[in-house]
């Protein structure tokens, strides 16, 4: 799924011994299946709450989704709206709305106060427009006041000043947003729920999940795990351990670049904190620095399109959007695999008696993921948890096809873009 061979974060995490692989049987209270953000924020509840849990790993920590993101901490959906959500599940919706609206600042809080060394920087994310995307822009920011949530709008002077970029029309700036280190999280995450009593494997993958009476057997290729609670988070790769998981996930691939680090005089004019941005184009423009200055960006897999065509491309793309004086090098080019659901649903629960799993953050898997492995944890204790969306039971999907057509995407953005843009001058010219 990944290609860590020139991963930013593979190189440059902590320097840590691995967890030894599984072997034998063992007899815990939960097992949880996946050791990213989302499994180890769920470990470490368990841990803490005194529980005796499992974590299983088929690879290392953070492999998978975790290790492979731009590092952006973002409070909002990638697709969809405050009152679409409310209005399609009502309660559940407005408790979705509710958990992403403050999971940037719940994960920030947890950093603090486990004092997780992971590269954080609570300095705001960015949300500018094209001219032609102001309406939805506006209609978003509304929504989200509505909600209780600051939404400020910068006009198109303030956005060009905070952001370095020109050409935009206004902005949405989240103060909640930031940046980290997404594989340092996972290591700490880890470190973190180890020290509480949590039992962690890597090198262990989970092969099959049968259930025998009140307890679930978790079968791994050097040992038997038996629990009462099972907890799948491996999101777009479970691989047959969640059937119902998988018949919902469109896998999208994603390259990201590091460029080497940009100098003073280059990067006055762009952040100088732990700021980040993604716009509004469906042809998706994001940037951020690293620790180092790296400047980070991504951008969809297109077919034909292999991995040092991708970087160059996001190269000329970064100088031309940030107004570079030349195209930066690229020094790290790595590859992921975002789990998107087909219905565009930013968080499903799946609750099958002790067996739970959560579906898709539709790329805003950071502060989501963190956010969810807490509420699958207080699940798994019996604690009382916000009414979420669950994943139904049947039902047709339209994953396989999108799947299959989901290396078009990126050859069709520029197109909607334009089309988007020819649609808001027809309606000024119309007006005028």
């Amino acid at each position: 799924m990944t290609e860590n061979k020139n991963n930013l974060w593979r190189a440059t995490a902590h320097d840590r011994p691995p967890f030894a692989a599984l072997s034998g049987d063992r007899l815990c209270d939960t097992v949880v299946v996946g050791a990213g953000i989302m499994g180890l924020s769920a470990a470490l509840g368990l841990a803490k709450a005194g529980a005796s849990v499992t974590v299983v790993e088929a690879d290392r920590i953070g492999s998978g989704a975790s290790s492979t993101p731009g590092g952006f901490v973002v409070p909002h959906f990638s697709v969809g709206s405050p009152r679409s959500l409310v209005d399609e599940h009502g309660s559940a919706g407005e408790a979705l709305v509710e958990m992403v609206g403050h999971s940037a600042d719940r994960l920030f809080k947890a950093i603090c106060e486990l004092e997780l060394d992971c590269d954080a920087r609570q300095d705001g994310w960015y949300h500018p427009a094209t001219p032609a995307a102001l309406p939805r822009l506006d209609a978003t920011i509304g929504q989200w006041r509505e909600a209780g949530f600051d939404a400020e709008r910068l006009d198109a002077a303030e956005t060009t000043r905070r952001t370095g970029i020109e050409g935009y029309g206004a902005s949405w700036y989240a103060k909640t947003g930031g940046t980290i280190h997404p594989l340092k999280l996972c290591q700490e995450l880890a470190r973190c729920a180890a020290a509480h009593g949590a039992m962690i494997h890597e090198h262990t993958p989970a092969t099959d999940i049968v259930r025998h009476g009140r307890l679930y057997h978790v079968q791994t290729p050097a040992g038997l795990l038996k629990a009462e609670k099972v907890i799948i988070c491996t999101n777009g790769l479970s691989k047959g351990l969640s059937s119902l998981v998988d018949r919902t996930i469109v896998p999208m691939r994603v390259w990201q670049c590091a460029t080497a680090p940009i100098p003073a005089e280059q990067r006055a004019h762009l952040f100088q904190g732990g700021e980040c941005l993604s716009d509004t184009r469906h042809n998706l423009f994001t940037y951020r620095f690293d620790v180092q200055h790296r400047l980070i960006t991504g951008t969809f897999d297109a077919l034909g399109v292999d991995g040092p065509a991708a970087a160059q491309a996001m190269a000329r793309r970064l100088r031309d959007m940030l107004r570079l004086p030349k195209v930066p090098e690229i020094e790290f080019c790595w590859s992921g695999t975002s789990a998107i659901s087909a219905s565009r649903m930013p968080l499903s629960l799946h609750v099958d008696g002790g067996l739970l799993a959560a579906s898709s953050c539709n790329a805003r898997g950071i502060a989501l993921s963190f956010a969810t492995g807490g509420i699958l944890a207080d699940h798994a204790l019996g604690r009382h948890v916000p009414p979420l969306p669950m994943l139904g039971q049947g039902g047709r999907t339209s994953a396989l096809v999108q799947s299959r057509l989901s290396r078009l995407y990126a050859h069709l953005t520029p197109l909607f873009d334009w089309y988007e843009d020819r649609k808001a001058h027809n309606r000024s010219s119309a007006n005028g």
